[in-house]
């Protein structure tokens, strides 16, 4: 599995660039830095339509996608405070 960072030290809303998966393996998403945001793992099949996977990520945490679409990215939604990264393994 490669670690990519979809999100570097953020302080504002916004989606990153997505990242292609291998739909064989899980991938893994790492939310850090959160004090005051919320952030949402999204999947998509073409890379142009989104959907929310799981639950929105109000503080850091770690989410599993057993089976994933071909593309994955993180979306900032809601931006207060902290300084977000979010790393994957996919």
């Amino acid at each position: 599995m490669a670690l990519k960072t979809l999100l570097s030290a953020v302080t504002a809303t916004g989606a990153s660039l997505p990242v292609g998966t291998d739909s064989n393996k899980a991938a893994f998403v790492q939310v850090s830095g959160i004090t005051s945001a919320t952030v949402i793992v999204q999947g998509s099949v073409d890379g142009t339509t989104w959907s929310t996977i799981g639950s929105a990520l109000t503080a850091d945490g770690l989410v599993t996608i057993s089976d994933p679409p071909p593309y994955i990215r993180a979306n900032v939604t809601v931006y207060a405070t902290g300084t977000i990264t979010v790393k994957a393994s996919t």
